[in-house]
């Protein structure tokens, strides 16, 4: 019989500690709380463990790949169960954390997808706690650290109530997984947070840090309807209307009549119909053909034609007859202009000017890729304006949602434009939906605000194209509105978080703090 250690209540979720238990167990403990689960006898319960060593062997048959006889691990002490949960072979001993949420999704209101996102943002937490940051792979669940995973996932789901779980390496024995291929992958290495920052760390102190975890992911039976929805049903906030009043149709004739190319338009953004309708649009220049192939994008990619020299005085005319006050300007990737364009952007405000010198400015650049110190100088001569570009998503999906962009080269450009124009505002924008974890989120706002970013704009992903990207997840308003209030505590001057935050949406404000 097992003894608890630890049992703490926090709502509707409860949290035992099983100290340093046998699998089997444990394993047993799982089931029975299961069942009691399924028939509503007991609350949402975790239980958090280490093991005796031992090599469990999941479903994925392929995957449990076993290099060593069962006598020789039978003489090394280690044991192995053949179970159900996902997956493939696994290994569990001292010093590493076990935890089992035995919940039920149906009344979280999650499917087991968005379970297995929570499960891995619970790690994520953890690690970047212990000082490890980690990242997820598409098709691979648990936690990387570059090509070393640190952190497995398995688990089992039966009438709507989870069983099996996570395991996270602290300072366990590694050479235990020499005994089999880990989760079936031909040369994975596996990491521990001792090989990774030669610190020790108490297990008790651990498992507290993960019990408040699990509480805050957890603990109510609506808290994760606040983090994400099933990702094929689109939630009702982010449905609205296309207006078609006077406004709206005065602006879309004011540029089609000018042969204009707005990033509304061509990007298939949410908010064309509301921003057209209060008179305003994001100007698009140097073509609407994208030098790069950026996944969650909609504009077309090929070869350019040649900077048309007429543009920057139709887009003064454009800002005269609409009678603005606020003009967004932003363009696609030139990769192929010596400046990356940075010339036609300074040419453009210079034209509006002349015109309509009242008007302020945002310009909305690309990353100028090879090239950053000649167009932040170029750009000198068009100042005042607030200097915007989008770090778009966290480090980890830069590969799968921005190829050919760099996380770096990103905060490289916003820190030069700091240093260059120090009385301008700058601003970034990043989409949440794409697979990544808060710890993530939180680390890229902390990045931002290291290279001196003032304003943010942070949104849900929604897919412009059948081509494009796909959601992962949909966040609630209200998971937004926590996002605002950390974005204001890390020190950003100007922030808009909601669904359809776009980096240049309700730029013309003043204040939004």
């Amino acid at each position: 019989m097992l003894t608890l250690a630890e049992k703490t209540q926090t709502r509707s979720l409860q949290i035992r500690d099983c100290g340093l238990a046998d699998y089997r167990e444990v394993l047993q403990l799982q089931h029975d709380l299961r069942e009691k689960r399924v028939l509503c006898q007991i609350p949402d319960t975790v239980l958090i463990a280490e093991h005796t060593p031992v090599i469990t062997l999941g479903a994925k048959q392929s995957a449990n790949k076993l290099l060593a006889e069962p006598s020789e691990l039978t003489r090394q002490g280690i044991d192995v169960v053949d179970i159900r949960r996902g997956g493939g072979a696994t290994a569990h001993n001292p010093g590493q954390v076990v935890f089992y949420p035995i919940l039920s999704l149906k009344d979280l209101g999650i499917g087991i997808n968005e379970y297995i996102r929570e499960l891995e943002a619970i790690g994520s937490e953890l690690l970047e706690q212990l000082g490890i940051r980690c990242q997820r792979r598409k098709g691979l669940p648990g936690l990387w650290v570059e090509k070393r995973k640190i952190a497995s996932i398995g688990v089992r789901v039966s009438k709507s109530v989870t069983y099996h779980g996570m395991a996270i390496n602290i300072q366990n024995d590694l050479s235990i997984f020499d005994f089999f291929v880990p989760c079936g992958l031909n040369g994975v290495k596996m990491a521990s947070v001792l090989k990774e920052t030669s610190k020790h760390h108490s297990m008790s102190e651990i498992k507290q840090k993960l019990g408040q975890l699990l509480t805050k992911h957890f603990s109510g039976s609506n808290q994760l309807q606040t983090i994400s929805q099933k990702r094929g049903r689109l939630p009702g906030w982010l449905k609205r209307p296309l207006p078609a009043r006077q406004t709206y149709n005065k602006t879309s004739h004011v540029l089609h009549s000018l042969g204009l190319h707005t990033i509304c338009y061509n990007a298939n953004c949410p908010n064309r119909g509301e921003c057209w309708d209060r008179g305003t649009a994001t100007v698009l220049i140097l073509g609407n053909v994208c030098t790069r192939n950026c996944k969650f994008c909609s504009v077309a990619t090929g070869r350019p034609e040649p900077p048309d020299p007429t543009e920057p005085d139709r887009v003064a005319e454009m800002a005269t007859q609409m009678g603005l006050k606020y003009l967004v300007i932003t363009s696609v990737n030139r990769d192929d202009l010596p400046n990356g364009g940075a010339g036609h952007f300074r040419d453009c405000i210079k034209k509006v000017r002349e015109q309509c010198p009242d008007v302020k400015f945002e310009i909305l650049t690309p990353d100028f890729c090879g090239c950053q110190a000649e167009p932040v100088t170029i750009l000198q001569d068009a100042l005042p304006f607030v200097f915007a570009h989008n770090i778009e998503t966290v480090p980890s999906l830069y590969c799968h949602v921005r190829p050919g962009a760099d996380y770096q080269r990103s905060l490289t450009l916003l820190k030069m434009a700091k240093e260059s124009y120090p009385d301008t505002q700058t601003k970034s924008s990043i989409m949440l939906g794409l697979g990544e974890t808060d710890a993530e989120v939180k680390q890229t706002l902390q990045d931002l605000r290291k290279v001196g970013c003032d304003r943010i704009t942070i949104g849900q992903y929604l897919k412009p194209s059948k081509d494009s990207l796909d959601v992962v997840e949909y966040i609630s308003p209200a998971k937004f509105d926590q996002w605002k209030l950390q974005a204001a505590e890390l020190g950003f001057s100007w922030v808009i978080s909601s669904p359809f935050a776009r980096s240049s949406y309700l730029a013309e404000q003043e204040s939004t703090l």
